[in-house]
């Protein structure tokens, strides 16, 4: 099965969309001052249902999203997807974008950031490249699978570039473990399929 990749943008961050998620991440989505961090976190929670129940073939309202923080036990920590057949998943935004990875072979991280916001726009690909390295790396270890051998991110990932959908940014995902995989990009709510590359 590929890797799924999910853009959307904060056009798309309806209020309507705060129904799908639970209270956790309302109570998440309220506590942000700023209208657009509330509707990026907004968009970020509800495109993560959207694409699991996509993957598992259920609705969005039965994902049940584990953010439980490895360290103090808060609910901001790395987001896992708690049921049989569960992908991993990640993600990430900035600016207008918001992207969703979920991967059934292993570990994933995704990383998307707007050119304009780092103080050096020439280091964003590094910036992203590490970001979505230093994810996967932090949802392998919250979810800490018996069977999988944790070594360091260097030796057991693989990153690419993602093409983002709009111009002025840059995206990376990361992938530990399975290396040879598909991909597959969506973009919400606009199309719910695409066909799968090759990386």
């Amino acid at each position: 099965m590929p890797v799924e990749v999910w853009w959307s943008s904060l056009a798309a961050a309806d209020r309507d969309l705060i129904d799908l998620l639970d209270a956790t991440e309302r109570a998440r989505v309220e506590s942000l001052e700023g209208p657009a961090d509330r509707g990026r976190s907004l968009l970020g929670a509800a495109l993560l249902r959207v694409a699991v129940a996509a993957h598992l073939g259920v609705a969005p309202v039965q994902v049940v999203v584990d953010r439980t923080c490895t360290e103090c036990g808060g609910a901001h920590g790395v987001p896992r997807i708690v049921g049989p057949g569960g992908p991993w998943v990640s993600v990430s935004h900035s600016g207008l974008l918001v992207v969703v990875a979920l991967s059934p072979h292993g570990p994933v991280g995704v990383d998307v950031q707007r050119v304009s916001d780092l103080p050096d726009p020439r280091a964003v690909r590094d910036w992203v490249t590490r970001e979505a390295a230093l994810k996967a790396q932090a949802a392998a270890l919250a979810r800490r699978h018996p069977a999988m051998r944790l070594t360091p991110v260097e030796a057991d990932a693989a990153t690419r570039d993602l093409p983002p959908p709009l111009h002025g940014y840059a995206a990376a995902l990361t992938t530990l473990g399975e290396h040879d995989t598909e991909q597959v990009c969506r973009h919400w709510p606009t199309d719910a399929t695409a066909t799968p590359r090759r990386w």
